[in-house]
């Protein structure tokens, strides 16, 4: 997307570890979710079986649990633009209040740099 954000909205800034790779892979896992194709394969490998989580916490996400907190009716914020500066990832992200949930979003990049 990019250019002007609509009106209303707030805009957040975050980046994250990796480069051009990571950023690939967290945008080829948007791209599956938004056009309900199949996740693909080294992103459902990197969550965790929802038998298996004990807790909440960004180091392990279970499939289920992310899914249902990426839908659009459960979070906050919105995919505006992404770029990569060195070793980094630079997403913009347009946020309707604050505070917000991001923890979906921090896990899709954790998972992009881990695989």
């Amino acid at each position: 997307m990019g250019g002007r954000p609509p009106p209303d909205y707030l805009v957040e800034e975050l980046r994250y570890p990796g480069g051009d790779e990571v950023l690939g892979r967290a945008r080829e896992v948007m791209t599956a979710v938004l056009s309900g194709e199949e996740l693909p394969g080294w992103f459902v490998a990197q969550c965790v079986d929802d038998s298996e989580l004990q807790t909440c916490e960004l180091k392990s996400w279970s499939l289920r649990a992310w899914k249902y907190w990426l839908q659009p009716e459960n979070r906050r914020w919105w995919w505006w633009s992404a770029g990569v500066a060195g070793h980094e990832v630079r997403l913009t992200i347009l946020v309707k209040a604050r505070p917000y949930l991001r923890g979906s979003l921090d896990w899709l990049f954790k998972a992009a740099a881990s695989a």
